[in-house]
This record gives C-alpha cells, sequence and structure tokens, in this order.
C-alpha cells in the first residue's frame, strides 16, 4: 500500500539518519526496517514513532500472506519484515502510555491498532499457526528468524495493548474471531512449562544470558490473564454469556477451560510463595510480586464472574477443586505479602493489594457457598485446604467480608460429610495458627463470627456422638424380619425414596407389603423431593439437631404458632411447623398444609401422621428447610420419616428422654477438643 502525501511529509520531519533508513525500508530491506524497530524500541518521541507507522504497515499486506512458511528467500522475507513490523507496532504502542495522559495515549493506540485490525489481525494468526506448535519447539523453523518466543511477545502484545484502549476493548468483546483467538492463546500459555517460554529468552534480556527469568514467564501469564478477563467485561452482564459460550467452543468444552484457569492459578500462587528469598532479574522483587498478586486477583475474580454466568461452568470449576486451588493460592501468598519489606512509596500499593486479593476471594467462596450446587463439595475443600486459617489470619483486612463467609458454615454443619472435614480442619488448627501466628491481627467482628461458628460446632459435635457416619439404614437391611442384621452393604436401593436398602430382592417385597408402601413417599419427601444424596446420607444427624432445637428453642415455637394461629385462624387444626436450618440463627413459623403441596412426594397424605408429630401443640407435621444446593429446600421432618419407615426412634421413647440409641452405632468420630 502506496504512502501519502501527508505521511511522506511527516517522513521528511525525522532526524537524517533514519530517513536514510525510510527508503529502504519502504523498498523491502530487512536491515533498514530492523533500524527503524531499533529506534523505536529506544525512542519516546511518539509524533515520530507514530510517522513510520505507515512503512511497517506496508509489510503487513494480508494479501501477501503466505499459505505455508516455506524455506525460499522471498516467503523467508516476507515473514521477516511482518515479524519486525509488528514487534514495532506494538512496542510503540506499549510506549505511549508512559509519555502522554490516559485520552491522548488512548487515541494513539486505537489510530495504530483498533483501526488497522483488519490488517493485524491475519498477520497474528499466521504466527499462531505457524509459529507456536505444542509442544514448543526447541530451534526456529529451518531458515526463519522466528522462534515460539517471538510469536508469543507479538500475539500478547498486540492483544494486551488492544485490551488497554477503550474502542479496542469493544472490538474484543464483539467480534468472535478475535475471541476465539484469545482463547486459543489463553489455552497455549496456560499449558506451557517455564523453560518453555525461557529457552530463547536471551534476546529479551539486558545481558543476553539464558536462564531462569521472571520478567518473560511472568509478564506473559499476568497479560494473558488481562486479555481474556476483558472478553468478559467487569461485570455478569447477561450480554457477556455469549462471550463465555464462545471461549468454551474455542477451548474445546469446559474440561480444557477450567483446566487452563486453574493452571493460571497454581501458577501465580506458586510463584508468590517461591519470592521469599528470590530477587527477580530486571524487575525488582517487589513489583514482580506485585504484578503476579495483581494477576492472581484477576484471576480469581475471573472465577467468580464465569461461576455467577454459568451453571454448569461452576460446578465444573468445584469438581476440578477450583475452591480449594484459590484457597491454597492465598495461604502461599499472604506471608509473602506480609513478610516482605517494601519501601514507604510502595506500602499503600501493598496493603491495597492485600485487600484486594482477599475480596476477590472471600467474594469467590461466598458466590459458590450461596449459589451452587455443589456448595457442599466446595465446603468440603475450602475447609481441607486452610480457609478456617486463612480466615482468621487475614480476615482484619475485609472484616465483613471475611464474617459474612464464616457465618455461612454453620447452615451446612448438620451433613456428616462438612462435619467431617470441619473436624479434620480444627486439629490442624492449632499448628496452623501456631505457624501462621507471627502475621496474625484479630479483628472483633471476625473474632465474633469464629465464636458463633465454634459454638453451633460444639453443639452439633456432641450431637453427633450419638450417630454414625454411616447412617444405620446404609448398613442394614431395612426388611424389620431379616435375619441378616450385619450385612454392610445391601445391594438392592429403593427407587421411590433412595433411602431403604434390601439384601435381596425378596426382602423388599415383603417390607414394601408390610410397611414400606406407606413409608416410601415419607422417606422420599424427607430426603427432598430432588433427592439430595447430602440430605439422605444425615437424616439421623438432621433429626437430632432439629430435636436439640426444639428442645432449646420450645418458646420460640410457641410463638411461631401463636403468629400462625392469627395469620391463618381457619386453618388452625392443619399447621405444618417449619424449622428453618438453612441460616443462623434458627428461626420458626408455622403455615397450612396445602401450602406444602409441591413440596413432597404427591403420594404422601399428611393424614397419616396426626399420630407421629412428636411435639404438643396443634400442628399436624413438621417441616425444615435446609441449604444442600443452589436454592434451599423444604423437606419432611426427617424423625417422622424414621420413626414411620424404620420404628426408629420410638417415639414414648424419644418424649422420656431415654432413646435407644444401638440402630445408630456408636460414634464414630474423634471430637476435637476447642
Amino acid at each position: 500500500m502506496p504512502l501519502t502525501a501527508q505521511e511522506r511529509i511527516a517522513l521528511k520531519s525525522l532526524p537524517k539518519r533514519i530517513q536514510r533508513s525510510t527508503d529502504g525500508a519502504l523498498e523491502g530491506v530487512v536491515h533498514d526496517v530492523r533500524k527503524l524497530h531499533h529506534w523505536i524500541d529506544n525512542s519516546t518521541d511518539v509524533e515520530a514513532n507514530m510517522a513510520l507507522l505507515p512503512i511497517f504497515y506496508t509489510h503487513l499486506d494480508p494479501a501477501v500472506i503466505p499459505d505455508q512458511p516455506l524455506p525460499t528467500d522471498d516467503v523467508q522475507k516476507i515473514i521477516m519484515l511482518a515479524k519486525l513490523s509488528l514487534m514495532s507496532i506494538v512496542q510503540m504502542c506499549a510506549s505511549v502510555r508512559g509519555v502522554l495522559n490516559e485520552s491522548l495515549a488512548d487515541k494513539v493506540i486505537t489510530d495504530a491498532l483498533v483501526r488497522r485490525w483488519d490488517t493485524l489481525f491475519p498477520w497474528l494468526q499466521f504466527m499462531y499457526r505457524h509459529f507456536l506448535p505444542f509442544p514448543p519447539r526447541r530451534d526456529s523453523p529451518n531458515g526463519f528468524d522466528i522462534c515460539d518466543v517471538d510469536a508469543v511477545f507479538i500475539t500478547t502484545r498486540a492483544l494486551s495493548q488492544m485490551a488497554i484502549s477503550v474502542a479496542g476493548q469493544h472490538l474484543i468483546q464483539t467480534n468472535i474471531a478475535v475471541q476465539h483467538f484469545i482463547a486459543k492463546i489463553w489455552l497455549y500459555i496456560g499449558k506451557l512449562k517455564d523453560e518453555d517460554l525461557l529457552r530463547h529468552d536471551a534476546s529479551f534480556r539486558h545481558d543476553r544470558r539464558e536462564g531462569v527469568n521472571d520478567e518473560m514467564t511472568g509478564h506473559v501469564r499476568r497479560i494473558t490473564v488481562g486479555i481474556i478477563t476483558t472478553c468478559m467485561g467487569a461485570l455478569p452482564a447477561p450480554s457477556a454469556l455469549p462471550t463465555l459460550h464462545n471461549l468454551l467452543d474455542a477451548m474445546g468444552g469446559y474440561e480444557p477451560f477450567v483446566v487452563s484457569v486453574l493452571r493460571y492459578i497454581r501458577w501465580f500462587g506458586r510463584k508468590i510463595g517461591n519470592m521469599n528469598n528470590r530477587t527477580t532479574p530486571n524487575y525488582g522483587p517487589v513489583t514482580a510480586m506485585l504484578g503476579f498478586v495483581d494477576a492472581l486477583s484477576v484471576s480469581v475474580r475471573f472465577l467468580s464472574l464465569v461461576s455467577i454466568m454459568d451453571a454448569t461452568c461452576q460446578e465444573e470449576l468445584i469438581l476440578h477443586g477450583a475452591p480449594s486451588d484459590v484457597v491454597t493460592a492465598l495461604l502461599q501468598t499472604w506471608p509473602v505479602l506480609t513478610g516482605m519489606r517494601v519501601n514507604p512509596s510502595t506500602e499503600t500499593s501493598t496493603a491495597d493489594r492485600c485487600t484486594t486479593i482477599l475480596e476477590d476471594t472471600f467474594d469467590y467462596i461466598d458466590v459458590i457457598l450461596r449459589q451452587s450446587e455443589a456448595c457442599i463439595p466446595a465446603l468440603c475443600q475450602v475447609l481441607d485446604a486452610g480457609f478456617i486459617q486463612l480466615v482468621l489470619q487475614a480476615g482484619f483486612r475485609c472484616p465483613q467480608m471475611a464474617s459474612g463467609v464464616l457465618k455461612l458454615i454453620p447452615r451446612f454443619l448438620m451433613y456428616h460429610q462438612v462435619l467431617h472435614h470441619f473436624q479434620k480442619a480444627m486439629d490442624r488448627f492449632a499448628d496452623g495458627m501456631a505457624r501462621l501466628g507471627p502475621h496474625t491481627k484479630k479483628d472483633d467482628e471476625v473474632q465474633q463470627s469464629w465464636l458463633i461458628v465454634q459454638k453451633v460446632a460444639r453443639q452439633i459435635l456432641n450431637i453427633c456422638r450419638k450417630t454414625s457416619p454411616l447412617p444405620f439404614y446404609e448398613q442394614k437391611c431395612a426388611n424389620s424380619e431379616c435375619p441378616y442384621d450385619n450385612n454392610e452393604r445391601p445391594h438392592y436401593r429403593c427407587c421411590g425414596c433412595f433411602v431403604a436398602r434390601y439384601c435381596s430382592r425378596g426382602c423388599q417385597k415383603k417390607d414394601w407389603k408390610s410397611r414400606h408402601r406407606t413409608a416410601c413417599p415419607v422417606l422420599h419427601s424427607a430426603g427432598g423431593f430432588d433427592g439430595s444424596k447430602h440430605i439422605r446420607g444425615s437424616l439421623p444427624l438432621i433429626m437430632l439437631v432439629e430435636t436439640f432445637n426444639y428442645s432449646l428453642y420450645a418458646d420460640r415455637i410457641q410463638e411461631a404458632m401463636e403468629q400462625a394461629r392469627k395469620d391463618y385462624p381457619e386453618d388452625t387444626e392443619r399447621l405444618v411447623l417449619q424449622t428453618d436450618l438453612s441460616s443462623y440463627p434458627v428461626t420458626f413459623s408455622a403455615r397450612p398444609v396445602q401450602q406444602y403441596a409441591d413440596k413432597f412426594d404427591p403420594r404422601f397424605d399428611p393424614a397419616m401422621l396426626k399420630e407421629l408429630r412428636g411435639l404438643p401443640g396443634k400442628h399436624i407435621m413438621m417441616a425444615l428447610k435446609l441449604k444442600a444446593g443452589r436454592e434451599e429446600c423444604v423437606v419432611l421432618s426427617p424423625r417422622v420419616g424414621l420413626t414411620l419407615a424404620f420404628q426408629w426412634p420410638a417415639a414414648k421413647e424419644e418424649e422420656a428422654g431415654n432413646i435407644d440409641y444401638s440402630w445408630m452405632g456408636r460414634a464414630a468420630y474423634s471430637i476435637a477438643r476447642f
């Protein structure tokens, strides 16, 4: 593409030694183009650099892009000129940020990149296709002075400058082809090992020596995180959902996307944790650390964003251990952030970053505990990873968010799985706090929230001594006449309630005729209409927690019943007492039974429970509100279901306070003393 008269006039304003190279560069002399590239690399004269821009674009004509990088003189020359031109353009855009104010720099980048994207983008795609193989090559392709690190440098820096510009952000968020390209680059760099980016890095170092260079490895990953975050925007807007699906399509589905995201998080956490006693060449330890912290914070924020927008992606992240990886990365990062000596000029910046990364982490955990179907496995993961230590160690930076997440834990403690992981976390509590003690500060709000969690945990752990992690109905044939009491794993499960198990089809038929025909819809209603395995596996413990709250809050139950009789005077004989265990403190309410028509098994008849309500008062049955997934679920009282189906425990013995717990087995937990 020939230069215009105005562009030629601008070239004449350049220094004479540069003008001597412009004529050769226009004619395609590689040596002269390389001279101009070195000028751009060392110049801060934005006007002069912009004058050279048309020369570089003359060598980026999409029409001359070869189909294959053949080792011929003509193809080698075209690709070499394109490489130098691309590197010069992205270097010029990167240099204006420190020279011009924000609005002028944005205008320069828009003119240099965004408005000429149709010319630039085909060359970036060519670089990716032919010079970024996986696994990376040790040497450059035959006859070409371009390696995989050159291609990574060109593609990532071009996209990062686009992401800085307002017009570039709009293009990235609306152009499907660009989003697919970004997804491929993100996936490629996520798969690379450190040595893959370090093999050819001597040309990027001032001392021209090969070796470890965190500036290259960390910078590439950091800007790649920023680029893909730009695709999604800052907020979980509905318009960002198609963008997420475009990224998923380009990466090949949910699993490659999730695995790549977690690779970045683990890499940043590990790299920051290893920086305690290291200096970073050409970067400075503090600057490099803060850059990695920013990238880790953005990565965690990205997890929250995609978790809110796509439920499947949220579940895949939990399945692959995202909650555990996030907490582990923070525990690796925090001692470095608080233990590194910084100058007074950077102290405020470091403190702000500490607060930001903690807020992003607590926000992600809050999202998955409130909105995920897999909230129980997610909580188990964060407890195993050391979440309690993290909150008590660093929660003073953002006490409101830390306290809010802590207060979510009690709603899950009536599940055996959560209680087991919580106990293991408490077993590590003393050792962990001793190790993290020098960096720990107390906050009254966080401490008060922790005392609440401890109080609830003590109560439930004491109750848990009366039951086994494996419920009795998982260990014994449900047929009361079956002689095989010690059969540990019956082979047949009722497909109606998903609770009762049998050692043979004969036992199942006998029990169905004798009592299970009636008990099946009751058990199905007690286990959750959607059949939550966590509720079904913890029915005895939930029942004991329910009974404990009945005895502890008898006055509140009375108040709830009196209020219900005022609100529903025509249904005083058909009230259902509902206990809300999905929040803390526990609350009680009562409503007419007809409001629960869609909550329980349609085969269920409340009339059969008049004699099993177990508590004085004019209510015909009891219900519980539990948190076991994305939404709270209302279930029939487990005490009613277990009594009707298994005669456990006997109603009269329970009312007399003389409960026979032999059906449940003895405690399998060694209760931690707080």
